[in-house]
């Protein structure tokens, strides 16, 4: 909801910068409308506006390759845990507490952010990951493996239980840190309301030119929208799909 109204914010900015150029059109002397003065001011409006493409254009990709980034993390994650079943599938019954614990765990996770109430961001600290494969190693450490293949399994189930809680962590921080940083958004939000001003400052007020002018306060913002709204992947309006986490729950304990 924050999201949408910051970007409703923008929208109404660069739009009453724009009819500001348009007022001020109206009130300028008519020796400052001249050729030159008209042709400088599109210079500059054009530079700003390959700047500001430029600058939406990279960070709209970098904010969707973040998005990509925590999908493929996610199924990296989901594969892992069902090989962590396996292992102590394989060690026996005395693993079962575990497994148990582990499909609980899936269970939470997926309906905390792909259920039906809204998730939790505080969740999403690194502090659950770590207690959770403290208390993995934990009790791995307590089996007592008699045959070679129990001893093969506490192995691997150890290594798996590390990937886990290292790919869980590195998820954390990198939603914690935010693929864009809130300073570079502020300084786009100034160029499209110098832009929208300098479009207005030499138009003749009409229909057209208030539709135009809308709509691209409508295009920044629904950019600028984009831009945070993939930097949210599991609290947004547009999350990662959880159907690798989903697929491994189904197969859990199986």
């Amino acid at each position: 909801m924050t999201i949408i109204l910051i970007s409703i914010l923008i929208f109404v900015l660069t739009l009453a910068s724009g009819l500001l150029g348009l007022w001020v059109h109206k009130a300028l002397p008519t020796e400052q409308k001249t050729d030159s003065a008209r042709s400088v001011v599109g210079q500059v409006a054009g530079l700003v506006t390959l700047l500001l493409a430029l600058v939406l254009g990279t960070l709209i990709g970098t904010s969707f390759a973040f998005f990509g980034a925590q999908k493929t993390e996610l199924e990296t994650l989901s594969s892992q845990i069902l090989l962590l079943d396996q292992a102590l599938a394989q060690y026996g019954p005395d693993a079962q507490p575990a497994r148990d614990r582990l499909k609980e765990s899936v269970q939470v996770a997926y309906d905390t952010f792909w259920g039906d109430k809204e998730p939790d961001p505080k969740l999403l600290s690194v502090a659950l990951p770590l207690a959770a494969a403290q208390a993995t190693k934990g009790f791995l450490a307590s089996l007592k493996p008699e045959t070679d293949l129990q001893k093969q399994a506490v192995a691997s189930a150890n290594a798996l239980a590390g990937q886990i809680e290292q790919g869980r962590v590195l998820m954390d921080l990198q939603v914690a840190s935010h693929p864009v940083s809130p300073g570079l958004v502020l300084v786009l939000v100034i160029w499209a309301i110098i832009l929208f001003f300098g479009m207005g400052l030499f138009a003749q007020a009409n229909g057209l030119v208030l539709s135009a002018l809308t709509f691209g306060a409508v295009c920044v913002a629904f950019a600028i929208f984009l831009i945070l709204e993939l930097g949210l992947p599991y609290t947004g309006m547009f999350r990662v799909s959880g159907a690798a986490l989903r697929e491994a729950l189904v197969n859990i304990d199986k």
